[in-house]
């Protein structure tokens, strides 16, 4: 996860700008009356992130109607009002959705931090939350593979929610991703997540479920192909007492730039430890 700036973009004033040209225009006076219960919401929402109990928002579901979708409903316009109000390029909110989306560190998504972000995750469903459709902060510029693994299902408890990268940033205080070389003959990485003892027990839950429902070991795992192929042939122009505090040094440079926690980091750690990669071991990935 990559962390990102809350948004600096008023609920009310998106909501309202989103709204303002609804048709027809019975939808529009309808969604507009509802201004205040979506800022209402909203604040709500965003006490609810800072305590990591966005499960607790459970009497938000399905309302204003008070049940699942039916057509010409208030949750139907609700869920309309990001679909076709806010995505749609010649909409009158497309301007708040291309600001969220540029917060993308480097364009990449922020729960996994490698894919392209091309598109918004509600961290919250609108499905099941359609008051916070359009709730900056409840969008998070994501790619496609991270916003078809969380789904549309909201957390039912407080250790079953992803990370939220504008909120939970505290998490690269410790460092919990971790990679196994895997070898002889040839070596091969697979990457974990392993919470410290001393991290808050609930946080470390939500980081192993967020690891998992993710599949993040499925994507990082490919990254570190290349990367052992290229320092097969780059280490040998070391002596073999120098391998080791070079790929150290890597570690190092790639937890200043990308985090503890980035794959870059995890490789280079396990890389520096492993006494069999080290002494020979990297020699076999062009074999």
């Amino acid at each position: 996860m990559l962390p990102v700036p809350k948004p600096a973009l008023d609920p009310h004033v998106v909501f309202d700008t989103c709204t303002a040209t609804a048709k027809p225009l019975t939808a529009r006076t309808r969604l507009q009356a509802l201004k205040d219960t979506v800022a209402k919401a909203a604040t709500e929402y965003d006490t609810a992130a800072t305590n990591q109990a966005l499960h607790t928002l459970t009497h938000l579901q399905d309302e204003p109607d008070g049940k699942p979708d039916k057509t010409g409903g208030l949750n139907a316009q609700l869920k309309k009002t990001y679909t076709s109000r806010m995505v749609h390029k010649k909409s009158s909110g497309r301007g708040f959705y291309d600001q969220l989306l540029a917060g993308a560190p480097d364009g990449r998504c922020a729960l996994c931090g490698h894919g392209i972000a091309d598109t918004l995750d509600h961290q919250l469903p609108k499905t099941s939350y359609p008051l916070l459709a359009v709730t900056p902060a409840n969008l998070v510029p994501a790619c496609r593979d991270c916003n078809f693994y969380k789904g549309e299902q909201a957390p039912v408890s407080a250790n079953k929610q992803t990370l939220h990268p504008y909120y939970d940033g505290q998490v690269h205080d410790h460092v919990w991703l971790f990679a196994r070389i895997v070898g002889p003959p040839k070596p091969g990485v697979s990457f974990y997540a392993s919470p410290p003892p001393d991290m808050p027990p609930l946080l470390a839950a939500r980081i192993r479920h967020h690891f998992t429902k993710l599949r993040l070991a499925r994507l990082y795992n490919p990254q570190a192909g290349p990367e052992l192929r290229y320092l097969s042939r780059s280490l040998r122009q070391l002596t073999p007492e120098a391998i080791a505090d070079h790929l150290q040094e890597r570690a190092e440079n790639w937890t200043a730039i990308e985090g503890p926690n980035s794959w870059q980091a995890a490789l280079y750690r396990a890389l520096a430890s492993d006494v069999w990669y080290t002494t020979g071991g990297y020699k076999e990935a062009c074999t």
